[in-house]
């Protein structure tokens, strides 16, 4: 099985968030063949940290914080282009989350599920994990 991170599912994975992944899916990310991350994610998490909404410690920088989870998780970074950034305009409208809507196009067009904890995914008939 392959699957892909949102930000809240990453942060969950490398500890920082507050909400806790389960056994079930902490064993699901461990047994993937492929675990994905968007790009997108890292300027997601540099935003919130910038705006001081998010504590990344004991990383330096969101940067670090990034190249250190794709190498101890074995994530696989899938960068953000421009027909991506496209197709996430044509979903429609339950998301307003533009970080997120390019998740679920990845997803979408992957045909993989999404770990998150955000239930807006579901209205785009991708399978949640949490």
């Amino acid at each position: 099985m392959e699957l892909i991170l949102d930000t809240c599912g990453l942060l969950s994975l490398t500890g920082l968030a507050e909400r806790k992944l389960t056994r079930k899916t902490l064993r699901l990310v461990e047994e993937a063949e492929v675990v994905y991350v968007s790009a997108c994610s890292l300027f997601e998490i540099s935003i919130k940290h910038k705006k001081k909404n998010l504590s990344i410690h004991p990383f330096t920088s969101a940067l670090a914080l990034w190249e250190t989870a794709l190498k101890e998780y074995q994530l696989v970074e899938l960068p953000v282009s421009a027909s991506v950034f496209y197709r996430s305009t044509e979903l429609p409208d339950h998301h307003a989350d533009p970080f997120d809507r390019i998740i679920l196009v990845e997803a979408l067009s992957r045909n993989m599920p999404v770990l998150t904890y955000d239930s807006l995914f579901k209205g785009y008939g991708v399978e949640v994990l949490n």
